[in-house]
């Protein structure tokens, strides 16, 4: 019995250090959380080191994620009272230490930005403007490349990033896809960057009308052979 009792005692010491040793290769293969800055103001300023994902938390569950394989520097202003339940994240690759200011508004009343409002865009494809979110950024220094996301909602799903092209005076729509339910844009500069949504509206009015006239015409065209037949 004693034996047993040995036995037994020294399989549990030899489960608690496996365990042990399992739990700390764990701990160790999880990643570290995103640093958390909690902002109370509308103007904020704040220090992105090199490598560290930081997310500024605003009231309002408004959350802006930085990253940069340098060090960024970061002043802004954000209307956090209308911005409520947004979660952007932004990741920059530069070649020395960056300066980034940000604006993030509802709208843009000077660029004719404006909730419910339809944009014929520079492919001739009608947008609306549904998204209330819309970050200006602007950078001192040279960045390689650049990433914007925003997550990814019912309502925003099958909308497109855009920037504001103020050579043209239009927005511009980039490539956009959906990666870790993010909307995802690869961009090479800054300026006015926001969510379109694909407006259907005429797509449908067109498709109602043309397909009115095809009934029209066959249903015409039944007509005139059943009176031949009944002439004949």
């Amino acid at each position: 019995m004693k034996k047993y009792g040995k036995y037994l005692i020294g399989s549990f010491a030899l489960l608690l250090i496996f365990s042990t040793f399992l739990t700390a290769n764990v701990a160790a293969t999880i990643p570290s959380t995103d640093k958390q800055v909690s902002v109370a103001t509308d103007h904020w300023q704040a220090n992105v080191n090199a490598n560290e994902m930081t997310m500024l938390a605003f009231q309002f569950n408004l959350r802006l994620r930085f990253m940069a394989n340098v060090n960024l520097f970061l002043e802004g202003d954000c209307e956090t009272h209308k911005l409520a339940n947004k979660d952007f994240i932004i990741e920059i690759e530069g070649n020395g230490d960056l300066l980034m200011n940000m604006t993030c508004t509802e709208e843009q009343k000077e660029l004719g930005l404006m909730m419910g409002n339809t944009y014929q865009i520079r492919n001739r494809n009608r947008f609306q403007y549904q998204e209330g979110f819309v970050c200006n950024l602007d950078c001192n220094g040279t960045f390689t490349k650049a990433q914007i996301r925003i997550r990814a909602t019912n309502e925003n799903r099958i909308g497109t990033w855009a920037y504001y092209d103020e050579a043209t005076g239009e927005w511009v729509a980039v490539p956009t896809t959906v990666q870790d339910d993010y909307l995802t844009a690869e961009i090479t500069h800054f300026s006015y960057w926001t969510i379109l949504i694909p407006d259907y509206t005429m797509v449908i009015v067109v498709s109602v009308f043309v397909g009115a006239i095809a009934v029209a015409i066959i249903g015409s065209i039944i007509y005139i052979r059943k009176r031949k037949r009944t002439t004949n």
